[in-house]
C-alpha cells in the first residue's frame, strides 16, 4: 500500500508499545475515533433507502477496510514515512473531518450541542495533551457512555422496533444497492490511510500490537457502536422517508447526547493529530516528551489558521440550516434528499467516496515505475474534479448508475499514471 520503505526509529522517537495490554487500549482509541458522524447517522439514510442490507454493505468494508490498515502498514517506520511524504493530504483529510462533525452537530443539536462538543473536545485536549495514556482512557469512557445510551435506549423498548421488514419498505431498488456497495468499498478501504488517529495508533505500537488493536478495534469497539446505529435507524427512518418523525420524547435526547459527546472526542482526537501532539509517554521513563509527536502534523500559526477556518466553516454549515424550513426549496430539483440537513451531509460524504480515496488510490498506492509525484497530483485534481459530480448525481440525485462513471474515471487516471513517464529525478 504505501510507497516509502520502512524506516528506522530514531533517537527522539518514544519506544512503540508492546503487550497485550497496549493492544487493547489501543483498540478502543481506534474504534471511538472512527465512530464519526458517518458511523452515528449514515446507517440510518442506508435503512431507508436499502433497507438493513445497506447498513451491511456499509459495516463489512469499514471494519475489514480500517482492520486492514494495521497490518499493511507493517511498523511504526513505515507509517511514519507515509504522513512525512503525503502529510498534506492527510492535515486535509483531518480539517475536512473536523468541520464536517461539527456541521451535523450543528444541524441536529443546535448551537447548545456544538457548546457540549467543544467542552469535550476541549476536555480531552487539555487533560489528555500529548499524552497517549490518558487519550486511551478518554476513548473508554466515551465507549462507556455509548454502551450505556444503548443499554438505557434498549430497556425502554425504543430500539429495533422498525427494522422488521414486513413493517419498513426501503425506498430504493436492489439494483441501487448493488451499485452502491463497490463504491462504499472503495472509500471506506482507502480513507483509513489519510486518517492521522490510525497513524498515531500505528506508530505508538509495536508491529504485533498494532495488528492487534486495529483488529479488536473495528471488528469488536468499532463494530459494536455501529450495531447500534443500526438498533436506532429504523426509528429515525419512518416509511415516508423522513428523518426524526418517527422518535419518542426519550429516543431522540438519548441520541442527541450520543452524537455530541462523541462527535466531541472525534474533533479532539484530529485537531490533537493536526497541531501535532501524537506523541506520548516513554512507557520507561514515564515523562512526556516534547519532541515524540505525531510527524505530518500542523505546525504553529498554519495549525492555529487552518482550526479557525474548519471551526468556522464547520460552525456556519451547522448552523445555517437551522435558518431554512428543513425541507429543500425549489432550487432543488431532486426529490430523492428530504432535507437541506441531509443535502448538506450528502455533500461531506461524497469527499469520502471521491476525492480522498482517489488520492490514495492514485498518489499512495506504488506504481510499477518510479513516477514524478508532482505528475501523480495533477492526474487526481483532474479526476477528482470529474469524480465528485458524478458521485452527487449518483447519490443525491438518485442516479445510481452513475457509479460506473465514477470507476471508469479512477480506473482511467491510474492508467495514465502508470504509462506516465519515469521520473528524472
Amino acid at each position: 500500500m504505501t510507497d516509502v520503505a520502512c524506516q528506522s526509529e530514531s533517537g527522539d522517537t518514544p519506544p512503540p508499545m508492546r503487550g497485550p495490554l497496549a493492544a487493547i487500549m489501543w483498540a478502543f482509541f481506534l474504534g471511538c475515533s472512527w465512530t464519526w458522524v458517518i458511523g452515528m447517522f449514515f446507517p440510518v439514510l442506508l435503512v431507508r433507502d436499502y433497507g438493513v442490507w445497506g447498513w451491511v454493505a456499509f459495516a463489512l468494508p469499514n471494519v475489514v477496510g480500517a482492520a486492514a490498515m494495521g497490518w499493511v502498514l507493517k511498523d511504526a517506520g513505515v507509517s511514519r514515512g507515509l504522513v512525512e511524504r503525503h502529510g498534506a493530504a492527510c492535515r486535509w483529510f483531518g480539517l475536512v473531518t473536523v468541520a464536517y462533525q461539527l456541521y451535523l452537530i450543528g444541524a441536529l443539536a443546535g448551537p447548545m450541542g456544538l457548546t457540549v462538543a467543544g467542552l469535550v473536545a476541549l476536555g480531552v485536549l487539555v487533560i489528555g495533551r500529548a499524552d497517549n495514556l490518558r487519550d486511551t482512557f478518554a476513548a473508554l469512557l466515551i465507549f462507556a457512555v455509548s454502551v450505556g445510551l444503548f443499554i438505557y435506549a434498549q430497556t425502554t423498548g425504543q430500539l429495533w422496533t422498525r427494522l422488521d421488514p414486513t413493517a419498513f419498505i426501503p425506498r430504493l431498488t436492489t439494483l441501487d444497492l448493488y451499485f452502491f456497495a463497490p463504491a462504499a468499498l472503495f472509500g471506506f478501504a482507502l480513507c483509513p490511510y489519510l486518517d492521522l488517529t490510525f497513524h498515531r495508533a500505528r506508530q505508538a505500537t509495536s508491529p504485533g500490537a498494532g495488528r492487534a488493536a486495529f483488529t479488536v478495534g473495528f471488528g469488536v469497539v468499532f463494530f459494536s457502536m455501529i450495531v447500534f446505529s443500526l438498533a436506532y435507524a429504523g426509528g429515525l427512518a419512518n416509511a415516508t422517508g423522513h428523518i426524526g418523525y418517527d422518535l419518542s420524547p426519550i429516543l431522540w435526547p438519548v441520541l442527541l447526547v450520543q452524537l455530541v459527546v462523541q462527535g466531541g472526542f472525534t474533533v479532539a482526537v484530529h485537531i490533537r493529530g493536526l497541531i501535532g501532539q501524537g506523541g506520548g509517554r516513554d512507557r520507561g521513563q514515564g515523562e512526556v516528551r516534547g519532541r515524540g509527536q505525531l510527524r505530518g502534523g500542523l505546525r504553529g500559526g498554519r495549525a492555529e489558521f487552518g482550526l479557525f477556518i474548519t471551526l468556522a466553516l464547520g460552525l456556519m454549515l451547522g448552523l445555517g440550516v437551522l435558518l431554512v424550513d428543513g425541507e429543500p426549496g425549489p432550487w432543488i430539483k431532486w426529490n430523492f434528499v428530504t432535507s437541506v440537513t441531509e443535502l448538506g451531509y450528502r455533500g461531506f460524504l461524497m469527499l469520502y467516496g471521491t476525492v480522498f480515496p482517489a488520492y490514495v488510490f492514485l498518489c499512495m498506492i506504488p506504481t510499477y515505475r518510479q513516477v514524478s509525484h508532482k505528475a501523480k497530483i495533477y492526474v487526481f485534481a483532474v479526476a477528482a474534479t470529474l469524480s465528485y459530480p458524478l458521485a452527487c448525481v449518483a447519490f443525491i440525485a438518485n442516479r445510481s448508475v452513475w457509479v460506473v462513471a465514477i470507476f471508469v474515471v479512477m480506473v482511467g487516471a491510474r492508467c495514465v499514471i502508470e504509462v506516465l513517464p519515469r521520473r528524472s529525478d
